[in-house]
């Protein structure tokens, strides 16, 4: 290519760029809406130039209009890292709804740009909880700036609970609710989890709990859905484990899994399990109390069967 060939598309190129930058100042100020339609022909245009350098300064310019039209937005929001990257990490152009629509589309690299953002809604953390790759989960857990909805946390720990890297910066958040920090106690390294108990201010005794808790949950995880004598087969092997308490029982049953708590007072008072459920249904108060004496459930725990059969058979 000859020197003056090249001269002439560099020169062009520079042309492009300096009228990129003026569309993306024009489209950012407030102007009439006539003149506006024909200044964004121009953008569609631009943004689509062959060249990088062209989109990325209209990208730039155009990052805090906040009236751009959707198909200039999202082609640029859809470009390479380069031209999208200060575009998607600063835009108002999206509203919420938009970007919950726009997530799955977006590259992984553009994900992370956005899950780093200060001003995300809950519906938008949530969103790149669910559709986000280890990247993007990554920065978003790792975000400070805004607040993870007990919803999106759920997700995160569903997704990524075998994936130390994301449970490690996940648990360095100061804002995790009880509910996810017993979850995560267990997916963390011994470093993470000694920060995460002293951070949340939980004791030795109760972070063995927390353990518990996690474990009583992926149990509850593999009884769920199973027929009655299944789960009547697991409760006995439990019971003949030793590890059949009435504490792991009620939980259980308060998850949503009632015949656990039949299968584990049968088992335990010696007591056939349709008797079991017939007394559940608190019909006959008295055979209720030789039913729990026959268990060994005390006074600690005959009150949470009683509220719970009232609420489960009443």
């Amino acid at each position: 290519m000859s020197g003056s060939i090249a001269s002439l598309i560099d020169a062009g190129k520079m042309e492009k760029m300096i009228l990129a930058k003026r569309v993306g100042q024009f489209l950012s100020s407030d102007q009439a809406d006539d003149e506006r339609a024909v200044v964004e022909d121009v953008a569609r245009q631009l943004a689509a130039d062959v060249s990088f350098h062209v989109r990325k300064v209209l990208a730039f310019e155009l990052r805090r209009c906040d009236r751009l039209v959707p198909d200039v937005a999202e082609k640029i929001a859809k470009d390479i890292e380069t031209v999208s990257g200060s575009f998607l990490g600063a835009t108002q152009a999206f509203s919420d709804k938009g970007l919950v629509k726009l997530i799955p589309q977006l590259t992984e690299y553009a994900r992370a740009v956005l899950a780093k953002r200060p001003d995300l809604s809950d519906v938008v953390i949530e969103a790149l909880a669910r559709m986000g790759d280890e990247g993007s989960v990554t920065s978003l857990v790792r975000n400070d700036r805004v607040s993870m909805p007990e919803m999106a946390c759920s997700v995160v720990v569903r997704r990524f609970s075998e994936n130390r890297r994301v449970m490690d910066h996940f648990s360095g958040r100061g804002d995790l609710p009880v509910t996810i920090i017993e979850q995560i106690a267990d997916k963390v390294s011994e470093h993470c989890k000694e920060v995460l108990i002293s951070a949340y201010g939980i004791s030795a005794d109760v972070a063995i709990d927390v353990l518990d808790n996690t474990k009583i949950a992926l149990l509850y995880e593999n009884v769920q859905g199973l027929e009655p004598m299944q789960i009547h087969t697991i409760v006995r092997e439990l019971r003949e484990n030793g590890k059949l308490t009435e504490a792991l029982a009620i939980d259980i049953a308060k998850k949503g899994c009632a015949p656990f708590l039949e299968s584990s007072l049968a088992l335990r008072a010696g007591v056939p399990l349709k008797q079991v459920k017939e007394i559940l249904t608190l019909k006959d108060r008295l055979a209720f109390v030789r039913l729990m004496h026959k268990a060994d459930f005390g006074k600690s725990y005959a009150p949470s069967v009683l509220k719970f059969a009232k609420k489960q058979y009443g």
